[in-house]
């Protein structure tokens, strides 16, 4: 009893459907079609939820249903562990018979089991229990090889029909359902019904409603996995107008934003950017429908800075030009009107001194023009050059988001391949 008694491990890491064993014409022939794989799949979601709410029997029941569409030792193993989780906390020979059947039927299938060792183990310790049974006039579970009509061990551990029902599941974290109008009752849900179409609600908190039409068949267990929507985070950033807002790497407005930029539960890198300012850059873990506000000031960069004095000194090198070249014309004016005068008639030993001192003014007054000049346009051009080249580094070149955080709980992936279909869970 040691072997109950201690917890089990998870029970299923990584089951492969694989149809490997058979010969390739075999597997052609036997490989599920996509409408089995999607059947399979919502009965694996379905009783994996139902397992984790310790709904043993029912989830029992679902991994043998999707057996039945996607054959796999795999789904036997936990359905066996399904069953043997019902016996160990409502025990009952039933329980007992079934989950020793397939555990039996799993070694069969797939001698080379991954989890072989479990199922010895527990075949270890319910063999004795089911001993014990027959010796008490209980009817033994069927041992290797016995079949049951029509079918082998794994059709003989099947749960007894239970009726018309729903099996109703969600991996959103709270997920609550209704069926039909009648009041939500958390997830999973197994409710009775009567055969034909149900309206079912699913809501979660942080999660947008879904509603949905789903067919019961009588006699059946009909599953229904439903993903939610999550509603997502929505973002404003004040600041600096005109700025760039991205959102890992991409552009989504510009600042201040006239409405919330909505984005995805889980750690986001924004950035904020405007040619001429310093990028402002954040790291962002947002919840689902969490309201995130950002102000985001730009700072004018160093660049920008010595761009705007450069320009500076243009712009005032350009105006010292035009008033040199200015007195320099006044002078060269000075200057050719006294020439003028001197070639028509003699000059005043005064006139000729204003001549000489309007010829030297011009020479030095142009040669400062030419130099300021110079500066002028050197200091522009340098200005110019740092306008052009000032873009803030790092716009859509942030690091990638991490995933969203997962809801706890059970997850499954369903993958089929050419010759083979794959499951991996988490329980």
């Amino acid at each position: 009893m040691r072997a109950a008694a201690r917890p089990f491990r998870p029970l299923l890491l990584w089951a492969s459907l694989s149809l490997a064993a058979a010969p390739a014409a075999a597997q052609a022939d036997a490989r599920p079609t996509p409408e089995q794989v999607a059947q399979a799949e919502n009965y694996f979601n379905a009783g994996a939820q139902a397992y984790e709410a310790g709904q043993y029997q029912v989830a029992a029941e679902a991994f043998l249903e999707a057996h039945e569409r996607v054959p796999s030792p795999s789904l036997l193993f936990s359905a066996a562990q399904a069953f043997r989780r019902q016996y160990l906390t409502e025990p009952s020979p039933d329980a007992l018979r079934r989950a020793i059947a397939l555990y039996r039927e799993y070694l069969r299938q797939d001698p080379k089991a991954t989890r072989r060792e479990e199922a010895v183990t527990a075949l270890g310790s319910l063999v004795p229990l089911e001993a014990r049974l027959a010796g008490e006039g209980a009817a033994p579970a069927g041992g290797e090889g016995s079949t049951a009509e029509g079918g082998g061990p794994a059709t003989a551990a099947r749960p007894a029909a239970g009726g018309t029902r729903l099996l109703l599941s969600s991996p959103a974290e709270g997920a609550r359902v209704s069926v039909d109008g009648q009041p939500f009752v958390a997830a999973p849900l197994v409710a009775p019904v009567a055969p034909g179409p149900h309206r079912v609600r699913v809501q979660a908190t942080g999660h947008y409603d879904e509603e949905l039409t789903v067919v019961a068949v009588a006699g059946e267990l009909m599953p229904r996995h439903v993903v939610l929507r999550v509603k997502p985070a929505q973002l404003r950033v004040t600041g600096t107008g005109g700025a760039r807002i991205a959102v890992d790497g991409q552009v989504r407005g510009t600042a201040p934003t006239a409405g919330a930029i909505a984005i995805e539960p889980g750690v986001h890198v924004v950035e904020v950017s405007l040619p001429g300012y310093e990028l402002f850059r954040r790291e962002l873990r947002v919840t689902r429908e969490q309201a995130v506000a950002l102000d985001a000031e730009l700072r004018m960069t160093s660049r920008r800075v010595a761009a705007w004095t450069a320009l500076g000194v243009g712009a005032a090198g350009a105006v010292a030009t035009g008033v040199l070249g200015g007195l320099a014309l006044a002078s060269q004016s000075e200057a050719v009107e006294l020439r003028d005068r001197k070639d028509a008639d003699s000059l005043t030993p005064s006139e000729r001194d204003r001549y000489n001192a309007a010829v030297d003014a011009r020479g030095s007054l142009g040669a400062a023009a030419a130099v300021a000049g110079g500066v002028s346009f050197l200091a522009a051009a340098a200005g110019f050059g740092l306008f052009a080249f000032d873009e803030p580094k790092g716009l859509g070149s942030a690091a990638p988001a991490a995933p969203p955080p997962r809801d706890p709980g059970v997850g499954a992936e369903f993958t089929v391949g050419v010759l083979s279909a794959g499951v991996r869970g988490r329980f």
